[in-house]
């Protein structure tokens, strides 16, 4: 049970929603094997995107690279350039290969304007990796939180990841407050089709939308989407997460791995207004990276969809 653009953990998700002819439809007008120039201009004038890649180890991770405007080209409507700076000893790009799937997300923080990307690893070198493009879509402005950045070329901290297997006191205030991370899927079947490969998706709420059950579990409300389940359909077949939460005012990233189980159960759906169902993680690894990028964000308007 596949499609052209959507593996079966997905069509089953579609399916329980009765969204999945629909979907159908739109995804042929919407999903393309080509970026259009809108977005190929829009890439290239951002200063931080988000990759979603594999480890040795199999695990998905979810980062942000930083840059000036400039540090994404794309020379042509399926080629994709990033600079992604000395790649040595970062776990999450140390099994990128050529030919490898990957996910990349655009995100514009400022205006809420985001578009996604999957592709594989046409070229690279020690600073830089070549994106071919296999789907290229937008997607809405949906539960994205307003900022602005206000602060470029900070220090970047040499002091090297903590890593721990729960959450530390620090790590929870971060979640507790959070209005946004973003979060890294994949699919393996070795089909070669345009769905398989690795992801990554925005998530968005009211600050502390995202509930820490125990030191080694969250919850999180899924709202109402455009319907597709890449992040969750990806979940249903392979449980295996990647989430990034950032500290946007200090810089710190908050990595968090673990395995995911989506929740029909309506009564524990009702305790997060608004929710259509439940992702739980339950977090296996954390680590925390304190002012790890040069960026710094100032917070201005919640999302006007937050329930």
């Amino acid at each position: 049970m596949t499609s052209k653009n959507f593996h079966r953990g997905e069509l089953e998700l579609q399916d329980r929603v009765g969204m999945r002819e629909k979907i159908e439809v739109m995804s042929q007008h919407m999903m393309r094997d080509f970026m259009p120039d809108q977005h190929r201009e829009f890439f290239e004038s951002l200063e931080y995107a988000f990759i979603g890649s594999v480890d040795q180890s199999g695990r998905p991770h979810a980062s942000v690279l930083t840059g000036p405007v400039g540090f994404i080209r794309s020379p042509d409507v399926h080629t994709l350039v990033i600079n992604t700076g000395a790649r040595k000893d970062r776990t999450a790009f140390e099994a990128l290969a050529i030919g490898d799937r990957i996910g990349f997300l655009g995100l514009e923080l400022s205006n809420r304007r985001r578009n996604r990307m999957h592709g594989f690893i046409a070229a690279m070198d020690a600073t830089s990796i070549t994106i071919s493009v296999v789907q290229s879509y937008g997607n809405c402005p949906k539960y994205i939180s307003l900022r602005d950045i206000v602060e470029r070329d900070q220090p970047v901290s040499a002091d090297a990841a903590v890593r721990q297997a729960s959450l530390a006191t620090a790590d929870i205030d971060l979640i507790n407050a959070a209005d946004t991370f973003f979060i890294a899927s994949y699919v393996r079947d070795q089909s070669g089709a345009a769905y398989e490969g690795a992801d990554i998706s925005h998530r968005g709420g009211a600050p502390g939308f995202v509930s820490v059950d125990a030191p080694n579990q969250i919850t999180i409300p899924d709202y109402t989407g455009n319907n597709m389940f890449n992040t969750l359909g990806n979940l249903l077949i392979n449980p295996k997460a990647g989430l990034l939460f950032l500290d946007f005012e200090t810089g710190d990233q908050l990595h968090l791995h673990g395995h995911a189980t989506i929740i029909d159960d309506c009564s524990e759906i009702d305790k997060f207004p608004g929710a259509k169902r439940l992702l739980r993680i339950t977090v296996d690894e954390v680590e925390r990276i304190k002012a790890s990028i040069s960026l710094r964000w100032q917070f201005v308007e919640s999302s006007p969809f937050n329930p």
